[in-house]
């Protein structure tokens, strides 16, 4: 973890009571009690180096954030979370912290409880003991969210009395200075993320009914302190410094804004953990992406305000997400590129392992995935293979050459031809069986296309056991939607990096990471990805046209990517309908031309293929979630795998009659 404690200004006040902050921006592990324990005392003791007046860490540091149905399940963790802050309290000093845990309700008599069982909690530790305790109010259930699934929500805002820990009542009455916190002379209103976001002159339909904020102002303490785990989507940086700024100004009181850095499986987290001055300036900001110690001091606007990933910095203009669809914007991809480098990282790192192998097939998605997780995990640690079919063309394979070549990581060829046709003669050899008892094969499979995906899976996981590497699916957010990815195929894997990311969205992070690549991991070309690669038609490389001969590509099968991207777009930003979209100007129309007949048959297809890939969106490894809009990662969305009848176009009011009628 980074500090700038040593370097603090000298015009500085230094020495407890001057209000001196220490924001502890770090990256837990849900369940890891020990690991997580060891990173507060870590900083705790840095920050009492500084004699700053009170530590403040995210939201359920202690027991990791999100917990998820573990807490619940396994409800002794929650009884060890509090045994371990009890210890860190009794090694506290005249410097105080502020963590985040899970407080247990009723422990003492659990059959006397209605409810969950358990808060989302803030501890409120100093002078060898637990002083006080604050729990979230506002209990978020959707999207990545459950909060509202595995805790209580508190009806009181700000802090109560730690012997209440014990205690049976569900609500204790506030203590001290009507729930304010008061330490070394200065009161602080203390709130845990989603807490701020329901303010009504800020958002234009607030989801809940209270507003903690506003009670916790009307105390007027000297600070607010928001403590946070609040997960990186696109375009959501502009929102919560709007936010932020708007309520320190609305209640002229200086916010303290304390963020979570890391990923947990399919979620990540920005950190840029920041402070406003009562005005809603901005004088300090954390790191994004990197754990730190920031040192600020809210009464003086004293801070060091770190710079946001590239193209963020476009967009603090912003207080509402982009209402129009742009394949081509890239202010989002120094964002894109930090989060899924997080990811893939964190995702490693927090299982246990240490390399990935993949398929490099010398197309865009394996060419940029490929060149992630060099980043992430050092090239040392990334195995690609080749394995070209009978009608793989020769410039795939040298194409995959000259990426691994650039990048510095191993390449092995496995040719699949004599593996696919093994298969394919194991099966001949049962099929007039098969046929005569089951009746005849499906004139619409893809087998004798897919076991080429399937076969080159198979090589990669055979080689993850055999090298204790996890092997990476390639598939995008594109494909998963149109369902043209193979189960057990290309779509198989421990994970899918670029599972959110539209395929417009993953050629302009190509182009993006040849120019904006951090210097560290810059390969001797500038260039690491060829343009050509960047340019080539995207395709499953499975099977030819029988009059061209020409491998089929994707958007021959499908679809332009730009129009089905903007699909995708209009379905989670818009929650448009079919018919909806029959009605709007897509932006491939204002380049291209395109007939009504022709948009209608595209939109059929589109909700025609949908619904029967939402078997494969379940079976598929966990998505790293990028976009702001939605996903279909198994953390974000939930779709059920038979509701594949809706009729997306909709019901003319005779169709109804008709089907009521019996007819």
């Amino acid at each position: 973890m980074t500090t700038d404690a040593a370097s603090l200004p000298p015009q500085w006040k230094k020495g407890l009571g001057q209000g001196n902050l220490a924001l502890a921006q770090i990256n837990v592990t849900p369940g890891n009690l020990a690991g997580n324990a060891a990173k507060i005392m870590r900083a705790l003791r840095a920050a009492e180096q500084q004699a700053v007046d009170v530590v403040i860490f995210p939201e359920l540091a202690l027991m990791g954030y999100p917990p998820r149905d573990v807490i619940v399940r396994y409800p002794f963790l929650v009884a060890e979370n509090l045994k371990w802050l009890t210890h860190i309290a009794a090694k506290t000093n005249q410097t105080w912290a502020m963590i985040g845990f899970v407080e247990p309700r009723y422990p003492q008599a659990p059959e006397k409880r209605t409810g969950k069982g358990a808060f989302n909690a803030v501890a409120v530790l100093g002078e060898g003991k637990i002083q006080a305790i604050i729990r979230k109010s506002l209990l978020p259930g959707d999207n990545e969210f459950e909060d509202y699934r595995q805790f209580e929500a508190s009806s009181l805002s700000g802090a109560s009395g730690a012997e209440w820990l014990t205690h049976c009542e569900p609500n204790p009455p506030a203590f001290n200075n009507n729930g304010l916190i008061q330490i070394h002379g200065r009161s602080y209103g203390v709130s845990i993320c989603e807490d701020l976001w329901n303010d009504g002159d800020f958002f234009d339909n607030p989801l809940y009914a209270r507003n903690p904020i506003a009670e916790l102002a009307a105390q007027q303490p000297d600070v607010l302190i928001n403590i946070s785990a609040s997960p990186t989507r696109s375009h959501k940086e502009p929102i919560r410094h709007s936010l932020c700024a708007y309520v320190a100004q609305k209640y002229q009181t200086p916010l303290v804004y304390v963020n979570q850095v890391g990923s947990v499986d399919e979620v990540s987290f920005d950190g840029a953990s920041r402070a406003y001055n009562a005005q809603g300036n901005l004088f300090a900001r954390a790191k994004a992406f990197e754990e730190q110690l920031l040192i600020i001091n809210p009464l003086h606007s004293q801070g060091t305000i770190e710079p946001l990933p590239v193209g963020q910095e476009k967009e603090q203009a912003l207080t509402t997400t982009p209402q129009s669809f742009n394949a081509y914007d890239t202010s989002d991809l120094g964002r894109t590129y930090q989060t899924l480098l997080q990811g893939i990282r964190d995702y490693f790192e927090k299982t246990g392992f240490q390399k990935a192998v993949l398929g490099l097939s010398g197309g865009l998605d394996s060419s940029v995935v490929v060149v992630l997780l060099a980043d992430a995990l050092g090239p040392n640690n990334v195995l690609a293979v080749s394995m070209p079919s009978g009608i793989t063309p020769a410039e795939n394979k040298s194409d995959a050459q000259t990426i691994a070549d650039q990048l510095g990581i191993a390449l092995v060829e496995i040719p699949i031809a004599a593996i696919t046709e093994a298969f394919g003669q194991g099966l001949a050899q049962v099929r007039a069986t098969l046929e005569s008892q089951w009746g005849p094969t499906d004139p619409r499979s893809n087998a004798l296309d897919n076991v080429q995906a399937i076969s080159r899976a198979t090589i990669l996981r055979q080689l993850g056991n055999e090298f204790r590497a996890l092997p990476i699916a390639t598939s995008d957010k594109s494909e998963f939607y149109l369902g043209y990815a193979t189960i057990n195929g290309d779509m198989s894997g421990a994970l899918a990096p670029i599972g959110d990311l539209p395929k417009t969205k993953v050629r302009a992070l190509a182009h993006w990471l040849n120019e904006n690549r951090p210097a560290h991991v810059k390969t001797p070309r500038h260039d690491v990805l060829p343009d050509w690669v960047i340019r080539k038609p995207s395709g499953a490389d499975l099977k030819q046209d029988p009059i061209t001969g020409k491998l089929v590509t994707a958007e021959d099968e499908l679809m332009p990517y730009e129009f089905a991207d903007e699909i995708i777009w209009r379905i989670e930003a818009r929650h448009q309908s079919y018919q909806d979209m029959l009605n709007e100007d897509f932006q491939y129309e204002q380049t291209h031309p395109l007939d009504a007949a022709t948009k209608q048959e595209w939109l059929r297809k589109f909700f025609d293929r949908m619904p029967k890939a939402v078997f494969k969106w379940f079976v598929a490894p966990p998505i790293l979630m990028v976009e702001g809009n939605g996903s279909i990662a198994k953390s974000d969305y939930h779709h059920p795998i038979v509701a594949n009848r809706i009729q997306w176009q909709g019901h003319t009011e005779a169709e109804i009659e008709a089907i009521l009628n019996l007819q």
